[in-house]
């Protein structure tokens, strides 16, 4: 297997952006281990997604950050108060651009 590439095959900007919602609504439950792995999926393809789609996971975020409506420990609520801070940067470059 080793010096083989993988396959890879393109997606539509609205399946992508639909996808990486539906990816970290699944990570927003507590029992779920792999919300690190996903925002950094979805970091890395930022940029490809719509306006709208970016909005929506502004939103989704902001409200897994209100911390007295979840009472998650706040070692949990870090990378989400993170990864929304790079969302936030990504909505402020496309408003400047």
């Amino acid at each position: 297997m080793a010096g083989k590439s993988k396959k890879t095959t393109k997606i539509e900007q609205e399946d992508l952006g639909t996808l990486m919602i539906c990816a970290l609504r699944y990570c927003h439950e507590p029992r779920s281990c792999i919300s690190y792995l996903v925002q950094g999926i979805c970091r890395a393809h930022l940029q490809k997604i719509s306006d709208k789609d970016l909005q929506v996971m502004i939103n989704d975020c902001a409200s897994r950050c209100d911390i007295e409506k979840y009472e998650f420990p706040i070692s949990s609520m870090m990378g989400w108060i993170g990864f929304y801070d790079v969302l936030q940067e990504e909505k402020r470059r496309r408003e400047t651009r």
